[in-house]
């Protein structure tokens, strides 16, 4: 969509909160500076994942040992002897074999849904039912896993696509992510928050949730088995779901458009809105921080889906060793993240392409000391080399939002996902054949395309970092030229 073709009323809206005078915007700043905003949805939301991540893949690799393999539960729940180890590799080659297909249609199905939402929620102005389909979506998977616990039988492919299905047909975590950093966007340009610093607060309370749930979800699962742990994910689920639909209220409703979410010139609409031309060097940047998003994205569903199968294979760790890990290296990923909101940023004002870039270096350092090391004690240390590691999804959505129109951001983020999506609809496959290739002779081979795209997310902020310089400050984005024969509804025709 282009600037000429964005609806009057709404930016009649969106002019009014930006060109009020010094002391209203100071008073929006003072009225909302303590509000919260979506921190207890996304802590809750992320808090189930991770309570959910080690028993979701624990009944993943016990259906795989025995209902596709046939050994029985006494030798696929020793967890020491020759045995166990040679039932281990079989059941993990048989999940991560299925993960190949399952990612594939799970990912494609999340970009099909991302390409239409995003860019009908710019139209319409509203982003609540984007937060709220994917917490859906959520709900629907873990009352599918409660079930099949209930009801026994299931091959590992019937379960992987039990779950996989209902969180992608709501757009997965991705559109929970898009929905909120448009609604916080909306919020920033109406009341004059700083976009970077509401970000990185929203970032840092899904670091705190990944701790908690980190900690808690393998106690849980070694207590109280899985009826211990997925009934609580459910209500953490359905928590947030409340939340949003309760207190979450759309910034720049546009009533008097009634686009529908099924017009087909919405996906369209969005790839032109994200390609076209832009005043200095806004496009090469967006697309720039586009390079940087879709390593962020590969990076992290790689880790999800095999860090655990690796670390008890390579370093022969249980769930709750992991759950430890877990929670610690969160906790210094997430004090991680205040050095960078509080020193970095705040204190020595560095800008958002440095911050990237010096995590960047952090993360290859990271992970160049995992593949080297072979004790549990120096895995521990290696958070503490990549303190800052986390810092690129710290600033990459901000340099983003900052090249974007308020009334862009549903369709741009709705792109992003959708290529996130599909990123990982190649890649997650492809990551799983490596992995499934080499865990028996070098099971370190799976990180080695991380340092690889570290390397190009830093050339990339090195790049972005040189072309802001070149570019005149701005401190707000200059709104378009209205035209008003010119319509979002155009899109009925």
């Amino acid at each position: 969509m282009t600037e000429s073709s964005i609806d009057l009323p709404e930016l009649e809206r969106l002019r009014s909160t930006n060109t009020d005078g010094v002391e209203g915007t100071q008073a929006n700043q003072t009225e909302h500076k303590w509000r919260l905003i979506l921190e207890p949805a996304l802590v809750g939301s992320m808090m189930a994942i991770n309570l959910g991540q080690t028993s979701l893949q624990n009944f993943y690799l016990r259906t795989a040992c025995t209902v596709d393999l046939g050994y029985s539960f006494n030798i696929c729940d020793k967890g020491v002897g020759e045995e166990f180890r040679a039932a281990e590799a079989a059941s993990q080659v048989v999940v991560s074999s299925i993960n190949v297909s399952r990612s594939f249609v799970g990912s494609l199905i999340a970009t099909i849904v991302l390409l239409f939402v995003g860019p009908w929620s710019d139209c319409s102005g509203r982003r609540k039912p984007l937060l709220i389909l994917p917490l859906l979506g959520m709900c629907v998977m873990t009352t599918g896993v409660l079930l099949m616990l209930t009801f026994p039988g299931a091959d590992t492919k019937q379960v992987l696509y039990m779950v996989q299905i209902p969180i992608s047909m709501g757009g997965n975590f991705g559109l929970l992510l898009a929905a909120s950093f448009s609604y916080i966007g909306d919020l920033c340009h109406a009341t004059g928050r700083d976009v970077t610093r509401t970000m990185g607060t929203h970032r840092a309370a899904v670091q705190f949730a990944h701790v908690l749930g980190a900690v808690c979800g393998p106690l849980l699962y070694r207590h109280l088995g899985f009826y211990g742990v997925f009934p609580l994910v459910l209500f953490l689920q359905v928590a947030s779901l409340i939340y949003v639909v309760i207190t979450v209220k759309d910034v720049n409703v546009n009533s008097d458009n009634k686009v529908s979410v099924f017009n087909w010139r919405l996906p369209l609409n969005a790839i032109q809105c994200l390609t076209r031309k832009r005043d200095g060097y806004k496009r090469l940047v967006i697309l720039l921080m586009l390079i940087v998003a879709l390593g962020d994205r590969m990076l992290l569903s790689a880790e999800v889906l095999l860090s655990y199968m690796y670390y008890r294979y390579k370093f022969q760790w249980d769930d709750v060793m992991f759950g430890s890990f877990l929670a610690y290296r969160n906790t210094i990923s997430f004090v991680g993240t205040l050095l960078i909101l509080t020193v970095l940023k705040r204190r020595l004002k560095l800008s958002d392409e440095a911050v990237g870039a010096m995590s960047c270096v952090s993360y290859m350092l990271a992970t160049s000391s995992l593949i080297a090391s072979k004790t549990t004690l120096l895995v521990f240390m290696i958070p503490i080399v990549g303190i800052i590691s986390q810092g690129s999804q710290v600033v990459q959505r901000p340099l983003l939002n900052k090249q974007i129109l308020p009334t862009e951001q549903g369709k741009i983020y709705s792109v992003l996902g959708a290529l996130e999506s599909a990123t990982q609809m190649l890649s997650s496959p492809l990551y799983s054949l490596l992995y499934t290739k080499t865990v028996s002779t070098i099971p370190d081979a799976w990180l080695i395309p991380g340092i690889i795209l570290a390397m190009i997310q830093l050339l990339s902020y090195l790049y972005t970092r040189r072309l802001q310089r070149l570019t005149p400050n701005e401190k707000n984005i200059p709104l378009p030229v209205i035209k008003t024969n010119e319509k979002v509804a155009d899109l009925k025709s």
